[in-house]
């Protein structure tokens, strides 16, 4: 029970980070000069969101699904 409860909290802080990342790398999207740079930091960006939206989604569905606690 206590390594399910310790899983879930890293699961948790690290969608906190990728969230913070997430934002940082929407700031240097809005207040860069250079097209090149807006642009790939854009798609890496849209990227990365993809990414933590479907990890926070399958938590979801085990959550749902009485999986994961």
């Amino acid at each position: 029970m206590n390594k399910n409860k310790t899983v879930k909290q890293h699961l948790i802080t690290g969608c906190i980070l990728l969230g913070i990342l997430i934002i940082m790398g929407s700031i240097q999207v809005v207040f860069s000069p250079l097209t090149f740079v807006r642009s790939i930091m854009l798609i890496a960006v849209i990227g990365c969101s993809a990414g933590v939206g479907s990890f926070i989604r399958e938590l979801f569905v085990l959550k749902k699904n009485k999986i994961f606690k």
